[in-house]
């Protein structure tokens, strides 16, 4: 069966695990095994996430728009239409059920004589709403507009005058309307200020590179669009009705953490490392020592062979002058020879000990001797020593140049060689060597990681990849457990904090995961390690994380959602609370479900958001 990311996640989140391996995170099933070809780790061959998308958007039945007027006309419309009900519902009389349609139409045109109907349809949302509540309240019916078909309510429309103490009503209220009218003008902020129709590529290209994640993560409205008041309104919603109307963006926003999170998994077992983990450096350590030493051995094997043969054929009993390698000694200081770099000293006493008579030439066994001496008696962790043990075997390669025969020649070309590789490169030297006098690792193992990604330069880097590269099976994998352990140690970095979600998963810092990617980034060790497509989405998750954890800045305003709510503050503050028969009551828990209804259908669309529909908003000038 297909990986369900969206049956994981929330069977992970009732389980409470933070670890996405320990919760059964199966990366064969959500992955596809890794192929074999390494050239570029994370493998763009790797499918993505396929079957439901979270914020598929589904079509919604098309409403007809409500502006700022139809709002404030329902200040006085809904009372109007609530104090009439009464008459109107005295006028409809006793109509028994058994009546021809003839009377039940004659009755209804008496109602409506003496029924206001509102023309707004925000009043008539709230009318509905407060029906729909007495209903399900079961409380009989006194109002009988509330539950008027729409047939019944087009023809009250048509034909009913305006009541002459409904219409005093109306009168009266409408001064105290257009003064909130205007004042919701003045804090209202449009649907979507701030993005046009030349902005609309950028929230498309948002919502596509979040999709094309391994782990897709779905973008609300806001931050699609970036648009100031529509993530105000977001933000709003979830802090002032976190249990109903706020609850999609709650949950989206533990979703898009968890998702996020999955992603770096998704990354790891992409690499193909197996001992990769935060808390793994040291087995990664060994990996990588294991194939850097065994590599060297066989090469070094190859060499010694190559030297034997030459040996055993008497190629290397030519002399060959050490006057070059003498001279260079004995340019440098005293101190420098016995304090700074003794290893000149100690070179010095070998070639006395080859040539007592100072003939001025020894064999190139002899030398090849001195040679290996150096390489086991100097501290590759000391700058100076470097410096001089350098130059001394300068000077021994060129005393040897084209001596001997054709073994050894071949024998030198390869040492020549290893130590362009294994030792004139300090990075690798240094992961090969002791330090000088005792039998410990001049690296420690949980520090291989450190030394070989995050401390080395670009040409560094370079030099233990392509060295790991080309050592077979074994060097392939000890380049994968790099890579691995580089993206555990970008999560690790990212989430740090002691911040947790509700579900108890640490919460991503965009701030920790633009300025570890910027550290990798700026000499190309992004692009080295991963290649330039793994690199690339690396990136884009990066991006991703900084649209989902970084508001906006700015100015904290309201839009409509919000004027909403402060509209109905002041009416229940006001004379039209207080109402006779119960109907301000009725009115202001009518007012607040609708307004709840309005503000749940806007947080649904901002979870499920569509560039398409905004595209079509800003065709229609919204």
């Amino acid at each position: 069966m297909a990986f369900n990311p969206d049956l994981y996640l929330k069977a992970q989140r009732e389980k409470g695990d933070e670890s996405a391996r320990a919760r059964g995170f199966d990366p064969d099933a959500y992955l596809g095994k890794v192929g074999a070809e390494r050239g570029n780790i994370i493998n763009t061959d790797v499918p993505t996430v396929v079957g439901s998308r979270p914020n598929a958007v589904n079509p919604q039945p098309t409403q007809p728009s409500r502006t700022l007027p139809d709002y404030a006309k329902a200040l006085y419309e809904v009372p109007a239409a609530m104090l009439t009900s009464v008459p109107s519902a005295l006028a409809y009389g006793y109509v028994p059920s058994g009546s021809s349609p003839e009377v039940r139409q004659a009755a209804e045109e008496r109602a409506a004589k003496y029924q206001y109907t509102p023309r707004s349809p925000v009043s008539q949302d709230v009318l509905q709403t407060v029906g729909e509540a007495l209903t399900d309240a079961k409380i009989p019916p006194f109002i009988p507009v509330l539950g008027t078909t729409a047939r019944a309510t087009q023809q009250a429309r048509q034909i009913s005058p305006i009541p002459s103490f409904a219409a005093s009503t109306v009168e009266k209220a409408k001064p105290a309307v257009n003064r909130l009218a205007d004042a919701l003008r003045e804090q209202d902020v449009p649907r979507l200020s701030g993005v046009g129709a030349a902005e609309v590529p950028d929230v498309q290209n948002r919502i596509a590179l979040a999709q094309g994640l391994r782990v897709p993560v779905p973008l609300r409205k806001g931050q699609a669009t970036r648009e100031l008041g529509q993530q105000q309104f977001e933000a709003e919603m979830a802090k002032t009705y976190p249990k109903d109307v706020g609850r999609p963006i709650i949950e989206s926003s533990l979703n898009q953490n968890d998702r996020i999170l999955l992603n770096f998994d998704a990354f790891v077992d992409a690499t193909g490392a197996q001992k990769a983990g935060e808390f793994n450096l040291r087995e990664v350590g060994k990996v990588v020592d294991s194939a850097l030493v065994n590599e060297a051995n066989r090469v070094k094997k190859k060499i010694t062979d190559l030297y034997t043969v030459a040996r055993e054929k008497g190629e290397t009993q030519e002399p060959v002058s050490y006057a070059s390698l003498k001279t260079y000694i004995e340019q440098q200081t005293p101190t420098v020879r016995t304090k700074l770099a003794p290893i000149l000293d100690a070179v010095d006493e070998q070639i006395k000990l080859n040539d007592p008579k100072g003939t001025g030439a020894i064999s190139i066994n002899q030398i090849e001797d001195i040679f290996q001496f150096i390489n086991k008696n100097y501290d590759p962790t000391d700058a100076v020593a470097n410096v001089h043990v350098r130059a001394m075997k300068d000077a021994i390669n060129a005393a040897t140049e084209g001596k001997g025969g054709e073994y050894y020649q071949t024998a030198r070309a390869m040492r020549a060689k290893y130590a362009r590789e294994f030792e004139n490169v300090g990075y690798i030297d240094k992961l090969l060597s002791k330090k000088a006098g005792t039998t410990d690792r001049a690296v420690a193992l949980e520090d291989v990681f450190d030394h070989s990604i995050v401390k080395g330069s670009l040409d560094d880097v370079r030099a233990i990849g392509r060295t790991l590269k080309k050592a077979g099976p074994e060097g392939e994998q000890a380049w994968r457990e790099l890579q691995g352990q580089t993206i555990e140690q970008m999560k690790a970095a990212v989430t740090k904090s002691i911040q947790r979600d509700e579900t108890g998963n640490p919460i991503v810092s965009p701030k920790q995961f633009d300025t570890f990617v910027k550290n990798l980034d700026a000499d190309g060790k992004l692009d080295y390690i991963f290649g330039k497509k793994g690199a690339q989405e690396i990136r884009d998750l990066r991006d991703t994380a900084i649209t989902v954890y970084s508001p906006v800045a700015g100015i904290n305003q309201s839009n409509t959602a919000s004027a909403l709510t402060q509209a109905l503050d002041r009416i229940r503050g006001s004379a039209l609370s207080k109402l006779p028969m119960g109907i301000g009551s009725l009115y202001e828990v009518g007012a607040e479900m609708a307004t709840k209804k309005k503000l749940g259908k806007q947080v649904q669309e901002a979870v499920d958001f569509d560039p398409k529909a905004l595209s079509k908003e800003l065709k229609k000038g919204k």
